[in-house]
């Protein structure tokens, strides 16, 4: 058994998911030009398992060795990430972007299956080896980042980093794991976010256990995934991931 299929086992057992596994859809997602009303967009969509055998949707971009996975913010879907994937992928790099489970395309969840957002990032983090990717950066924004963070102390062997946009550590149990975190990490935020204001981000730099950690504040009070696509600062803030996801992916 492989080490990433190691991990994903270990993971299984501690969520105490005990529901059979459903099979995978046959037909795969709507295309990103379907679901999120963009057209031209390269991707491949596709269906995959979170750790604990939950199904979620997502969408492949670029390829290669150098992998990028990105967790949603609230609302559950990829979507929003797009953007940032298309720069990411122009640049050589591998992304997985998916739906959160029971949001966007991904399917609705039984009543015996647990909201474990973590183990989405984790079944993310091993399909994007699966796919080719030998280093791997695992970023999410807001509740997507607070998964990432969340799922930080379990990703030692599937992650060379992590980067985490806005997320708000009261969520998904963050704050517990972020103590463990011990992979580089970067930290984005701004600095008059209403939801993860630069406190958060102080908070978190002070905390994670990371020996290896950048802080990245920006002024304004974008949030998550605007700071890297829509604010008036964000090719300079594309410009700063880009050299750390550079930094941790060679």
């Amino acid at each position: 058994m492989g080490r990433f299929a190691v991990v994903a086992v270990l993971f299984l057992a501690l969520a105490g998911a005990a529901v059979a596994a459903s099979p995978l859809p046959k037909k795969p997602p709507n295309s990103d030009t379907a679901e999120c009303g963009i057209g031209a967009v390269h991707s491949r969509a596709l269906w995959f398992r979170a750790a604990d055998g939950v199904v979620l949707a997502a969408a492949e971009y670029g390829k290669g060795t150098r992998g990028v996975v990105l967790a949603p913010e609230s609302g559950g879907s990829h979507c929003g990430w797009i953007p940032f994937a298309r720069v990411l992928a122009a640049r050589g790099y591998h992304v997985l972007a998916y739906d959160l489970r029971e949001r966007g395309q991904s399917p609705t969840l039984t009543r015996n299956q647990f909201i474990r957002y973590d183990a989405d990032v984790i079944g993310a983090a091993q399909k994007l080896h699966e796919l080719g990717a030998s280093k791997v950066v695992v970023a999410g924004a807001s509740l997507g980042g607070a998964s990432v963070l969340a799922a930080g102390p379990e990703l030692d062997k599937l992650a060379t980093g992590i980067v985490d946009f806005s997320g708000e550590p009261s969520l998904a149990n963050a704050d517990v794991a972020v103590p463990k975190i011990t992979l580089p990490i970067l930290v984005v935020g701004s600095k008059y976010d209403s939801y993860a204001p630069a406190s958060t981000s102080h908070w978190l730099m002070a905390h994670v256990g990371s020996a290896d950690k950048q802080l990245l504040l920006e002024p304004g009070s974008a949030h998550g995934w605007d700071i890297v696509q829509v604010t008036p600062y964000a090719a300079k803030a594309r410009a700063t991931v880009l050299k750390w996801l550079a930094r941790h992916t060679n």
